[in-house]
């Protein structure tokens, strides 16, 4: 490392450089180690790492690399994290046919590509890059668990390949419709918070769909869930909702998040009442929990909850026959006899 310094004494500008030595943090991994964790390590280059020949999972998170290299001889690897560095391209992965799980969150990639040999990966994450389209994920037959969030991603599509997908995250994007979704039959979750969706369509075919986040989007009224008997959890939070409709067919459904929005009227309650196994509800910061009597007429209206707003309705408690018991006066003349009575006494 080289420090510049500046002496102007004397009316004589000087200018001289000294070069300090860097200093270097060795660690040191053991060659047959499976799991390595080189997390803030202020790592700028991935060098050779040929002599671990047994690595499974090998974690380069927060750390300065540039680009993915010498790696081709990591072949066991199952688990890579390249999270929060300065990626600009996916690259030089061809030879990690093992992995199952690829992290390339906080970087800079604006492409998803170069991952066509990768056909055992079931776990893929691209959070907050440059990401514009949903692409290069055809060969990906296996996965599982796709997370798009935090990208300038505008239409879902590329995804007719990808059948046995679990979970899609889209969260934060710049997507105006649900689209392209429908033949994801193993799909149990899926969360679009944070977009420009107006109507909730085209999930009718998502029949074992468990969980659907939708707050922060502009949807006006509910609908397209005539099919999807086995949601569990509906979030409508931070929308334009002026009703709540067409959900008392979903009979296993236990969480409905719509706080936010603009309910006025009492009559939501028609479509709530009667589902069996509603748990948690929200429904603050409408015009209807403005009401003096709000909380105490919801827990009246549903009385199968058991949290409302983030707090809980009813402590839990337990029933019992009232407890023998004894009370013993002493006085100081009798002190010495404390413990002979306590004997005598016991019940």
């Amino acid at each position: 490392m080289n420090v510049t310094t500046i002496d102007d004494r004397d009316g004589e500008r000087k200018v001289e450089t000294v070069a300090f030595e860097e200093e270097i943090e060795y660690t040191e991994i053991a060659a047959d180690s499976k799991f390595v964790d080189l997390t803030r390590h202020r790592i700028k280059k991935i060098e050779d790492y040929s002599w671990l020949t047994k690595v499974e999972h090998i974690s380069f998170r927060w750390n300065l690399i540039k680009k993915i290299e010498n790696l081709d001889c990591l072949t066991t690897l199952t688990y890579l994290e390249l999270y929060d560095n300065q990626i600009e391209k996916v690259e030089n992965l061809d030879s990690l046919v093992n992995l199952e799980t690829l992290d390339l969150s906080f970087n800079r990639i604006a492409k998803i590509e170069n991952l066509d040999k990768l056909t055992k990966l079931k776990t893929l994450y691209f959070v907050h890059n440059k990401l514009e389209k949903i692409e290069g994920l055809e060969k990906l037959t296996e996965l599982e668990y796709l997370e798009l969030g935090d990208n300038r991603i505008k239409k879902i599509e590329n995804l007719d390949n990808n059948l046995k997908l679990d979970r899609l995250f889209l969260g934060a994007n710049q997507i105006y419709t649900i689209e392209n979704v429908d033949h994801l039959k193993s799909l149990t979750v899926l969360s679009l918070p944070a977009n420009a969706i107006t109507q909730i369509e085209n999930v009718g075919g998502l029949t074992n769909m468990k969980e659907i986040y939708l707050a922060q989007n502009g949807i006006q009224y509910i609908g397209g869930l005539g099919d999807n008997h086995n949601l569990e959890i509906l979030d409508l939070n931070q929308n334009r909702l002026a009703k709540v409709e067409n959900i008392k067919h979903l009979n296993r459904l236990t969480d409905f998040w719509a706080r936010s929005n603009k309910l006025t009227d009492w009559t939501l309650f028609d479509e709530l009442a009667n589902l069996p196994h509603l748990n948690v509800v929200y429904l603050d910061f409408n015009p209807i929990s403005e009401n003096d009597s709000y909380r105490g007429k919801v827990l009246r209206l549903l009385p199968q909850i058991t949290r409302l707003d983030g707090s809980t309705c009813r402590e839990n408690t337990l029933v019992r026959a009232p407890q023998n018991s004894i009370n013993i006066e002493f006085d100081d003349e009798n002190d010495e006899n404390i413990n002979e009575k306590f004997e005598t006494l016991q019940i």
